[in-house]
């Protein structure tokens, strides 16, 4: 939503405010414009920076998890989204922005990891612990115990993460959170994946991609959005929520998982609202393994 003129006047004012160093100022004044544009990023982001100087640094943190993707598309923002997630020791965090930027950050967030290590000790060994050893937990705290884990420096976040991704009695989803994440950073290493075969992988995470610029999973979805976005906007909602779901225990393997999209769209339609589909190839029979396997997994994990 574009900012009224009159609102525009009290943005600017505000900016002036933060350069003159009037924290609480700014904080009046774009609290009232996220009262009206709660997700306006201009605002959000002189909002974070502000929090900041005001030593409100887990508020100010939280605002960059949540619209990080957006904020590193300004190129200028970097430096003081670096600084922040560097001062919160959200180290991986800090090289996810990093990763996006022109400039080498690396000797900052080196020192920063290092000045890390040698100051917290011991709350860095609880954290490397709480992160390594996420079997046996509930879905959701696995999956909150490895979004945690980006608060680690680089080299213990590798370490824990490997011991994790080998692990063949672990669940599939924060093992794709893992690799994803190593994505997200280029990080230039190599790693042993036990995947949803059970069988181990040697993975060069600079080979791998992001989910979305998987061919076959997008031609999956395509499908679904063209006979769905218009007629049932629920089922659209609901197939789209699953193949998500699919996604994460797929990844990064979908070229050899979804060898037919227009039959895997079909497998879930039949699986969601409990139609019949025919299985006449050897294909169609593996491909409808594949989303046994999954299922299975999914209420295995639902059950703990």
């Amino acid at each position: 939503m574009q900012l009224s003129k009159n609102d525009q006047v009290i943005l600017m004012s505000a900016q002036e405010d933060y350069d003159d160093q009037r924290f609480n100022q700014v904080m009046h004044k774009v609290e009232h414009l996220l009262a009206k544009y709660p997700k306006q990023i201009d605002v959000n982001f002189l909002r974070t920076k502000a929090l900041f100087k005001l030593k409100r640094t887990a508020e100010a943190q939280s605002i960059i998890n949540r619209y990080e993707d957006e904020f590193v598309r300004v190129a200028e923002w970097i430096p003081s989204l670096i600084e922040i997630s560097l001062k919160n020791a959200h180290f991986m965090v800090a090289r996810e922005i990093a990763a996006q930027s022109v400039a080498d950050w690396r000797t900052q967030i080196l020192a920063a990891e290092e000045n890390y290590r040698q100051q917290h000790a011991e709350l860095l060994d609880q954290q490397i612990n709480q992160f390594a050893h996420i079997g046996g937990l509930n879905a959701y705290t696995q999956v909150r115990r490895v979004e945690d884990a980006k608060q680690l420096p680089f080299d213990e976040y590798v370490l824990a993460g490997k011991n994790i991704l080998r692990d063949p009695f672990l669940w599939e989803v924060p093992k794709s959170q893992i690799l994803l994440e190593l994505v997200k950073i280029k990080a230039n290493v190599s790693v042993t994946l036990n995947w949803l075969d059970n069988r181990d992988y040697e993975i060069n995470i600079l080979k791998l991609k992001s989910i979305d610029q998987y061919s076959s999973l997008v031609a999956v979805l395509n499908i679904i959005e063209d006979n769905y976005a218009s007629s049932d906007p629920i089922k659209l909602a609901l197939l789209e929520k699953e193949l998500f779901t699919q996604s994460n225990y797929i990844y990064p393997f979908f070229d050899k998982v979804i060898t037919d999209p227009e039959y895997w769209f079909q497998a879930i339609v039949a699986r969601s609202f409990g139609d019949q589909i025919d299985v006449n190839t050897s294909d169609q029979r593996l491909i409808m393994k594949w989303i046994s396997i999954i299922y299975d997994q999914e209420s295995k994990i639902k059950l703990m």
